[in-house]
């Protein structure tokens, strides 16, 4: 068995936020969309079919396109830091054979393989998925000289084709 406290901060939080957003389809088509719009204003100014004004106006709506989830995301890490009682507390998360228990302020929960999805490597946390969208993160400086053991335990229990490393 191999035990790690974790001490969640907004910044590790808004950095798996940001990888768990821009890995679906739906992330990339926003900064598509965002780019497009940025080309469209410039296309649209060299050909004289817009003003300098106009241009602006394309350029902010490329701002907004391509920076709103990025500050979306970083405002939601800091209020659930916040509010969470998992974030704002110390976890103790404890790895075995058998799963993964968190212990937080007298709370225990217990997270067996069978019922763990995947595991992402983002590049500074570990999420584990126990849902669609529900993942246990695990900022990798709170593995301390644990993370090999503990990521071996991780990518033996789920299987190669479940660890996926961005």
């Amino acid at each position: 068995m191999n035990k790690i406290t974790v001490r969640m901060t907004k910044e590790y939080l808004y950095d798996f936020l940001l990888f768990h957003a821009y890995s679906k389809f739906s992330g990339f088509l926003i900064n598509i969309l965002g780019l497009a719009v940025a080309f469209m204003g410039v296309i649209m100014y060299t050909t004289n079919h817009t003003g300098v004004t106009g241009l602006v106006f394309y350029l902010i709506a490329a701002v907004i396109f391509l920076g709103g989830t990025p500050l979306q995301l970083k405002m939601r890490a800091a209020k659930q830091v916040e509010v969470n009682q998992e974030y704002c507390n110390p976890v103790d998360y404890t790895f075995s054979d058998e799963g993964i228990v968190a212990e937080n302020d007298g709370n225990t929960k217990n997270y067996k393989w069978d019922e763990i999805e995947r595991a992402v490597v983002t590049p500074k946390t570990i999420g584990i998925y126990y849902g669609k969208d529900n993942a246990i993160i695990i900022p990798k400086v709170d593995f301390g000289d644990q993370f090999v053991p503990i990521f071996t335990i991780i990518a033996t229990q789920l299987g190669q084709s479940k660890v996926r490393m961005h």
